[in-house]
């Protein structure tokens, strides 16, 4: 039993995968967001790239909404595809999901 309130989308489980994983409201419900980006973290989680390292935080566009105060891979949506970055180095950019999910991973690693 837990004392957290049950809501849609809200994750309270520590072994769902999802610890260290944040992302901005992204697409539909902000304005500015470029994409949806919480579908795109979903997908990459799925395929492992969440795995160990650093938080990752996905954003929708260069505001960057929500991020974590510490250290952290952002992958932030852009025009031409996401950027990964750590800290203010862009550490890969692409257009394609599974380039950047292994993008994230890599760095994640390599931190």
């Amino acid at each position: 039993m837990t004392d957290v309130p049950d809501f849609h989308g809200l994750v309270t489980a520590p072994s769902s995968g999802w610890e260290g994983l944040t992302s901005c409201a992204g697409r539909p419900g902000c304005a500015k967001s470029l994409t949806d980006v919480r579908a795109d973290a979903a997908r990459v989680r799925e395929a492992g790239a969440a795995d160990g390292g650093p938080p990752v935080h996905w954003a929708g566009c260069e505001r960057r909404c929500g991020r974590p105060a510490d250290r952290h891979v952002a992958v932030v949506a852009t025009p031409g595809g996401y950027e990964v970055r750590l800290g203010d180095e862009v550490r890969a950019r692409s257009h394609d999901l599974t380039a950047t999910a292994a993008a994230v991973a890599t760095t994640r690693r390599s931190t």
